[in-house]
């Protein structure tokens, strides 16, 4: 009687702790994919803060800066890649940029002249 239920307690112990680490890898799995989802936008969101401080510091050269192939050049370098939608619309007193980075992040910038 005694062996049986020595069996039987480590057969409960194996399920139990089977159990535990198949969800516990599938959570770790889940918090992986998401970290690496939050990098990917973050790092999004960084090379856009780039493009703009790097255009309100040429201000004066904005005509030099062009739109093809999802790609923003200025100089005929790429500036940023991955662009869907682009606009640049020039007022007397202010400029303002409409921009669409890898259908993620859509922003608006007001550049004062």
């Amino acid at each position: 009687m005694k062996n049986s239920f020595s069996l039987f307690e480590l057969l409960l112990t194996l399920i139990i702790s089977s159990t535990i680490i198949i969800f516990s890898s599938k959570y770790l799995k889940e918090i992986y994919l998401e970290n690496q989802n939050i990098q990917n936008i973050e790092i999004s969101k960084i090379d856009l803060r780039s493009t703009k401080i790097f255009l309100e510091k040429n201000i004066k050269d904005l005509d030099k800066l062009t739109f093809t192939n999802n790609n923003l050049y200025f100089k005929n370098y790429i500036l940023l890649e991955k662009v869907n939608e682009f606009k640049l619309i020039k007022n007397s007193d202010h400029i303002e940029i409409f921009i669409n980075y890898d259908n993620k992040i859509t922003q608006i910038w007001e550049i004062v002249l």
